[in-house]
């Protein structure tokens, strides 16, 4: 039964790591990408988040929230990001290089191949 749920769990990493990596990706290939500056802090639902502003293609200027970095390093009010965002779905932003983003999706594989070894040791006992 343990292996079963190892296994599961496995499953479940890399199923969660490989929606991670698509999400992104189809930002990076699909999305606008543009130049953004940090334009200070905003309050959201979900905590505090840097405030991103750039200009659309069409000329229009955009204010977009992006979750504060763990360690935000490069994020300083005023310094250029190469934001990827998807315009019908503006909520869908991904910050070039952000380090939080890549970090889970490579926790993500690395559960999955730790549960899935813990399933085969189990199974050898």
């Amino acid at each position: 039964m343990n292996v079963v749920i190892f296994a599961a769990g496995a499953l479940l990493m890399l199923v969660m790591g490989l929606r991670a990596t698509k999400s992104r990706r189809a930002l990076v290939t699909r999305g606008e990408k543009v130049q953004a500056q940090v334009a200070g802090t905003i309050q959201t639902r979900e905590g505090i988040s840097l405030a991103l502003e750039f200009t659309t293609p069409a000329g229009n200027t955009r204010r977009l929230p992006y979750p504060m970095p763990r360690k935000a390093k490069g994020f300083s009010q005023g310094s250029q990001v190469t934001l990827y965002y998807d315009p019908d779905h503006p909520e869908k932003v991904y910050v070039e290089g952000d380090k939080a983003v890549l970090g889970a999706e490579a926790i993500y594989y690395v559960l999955a191949a730790l549960l899935l070894l813990l399933g085969f040791v189990l199974m050898g006992m």
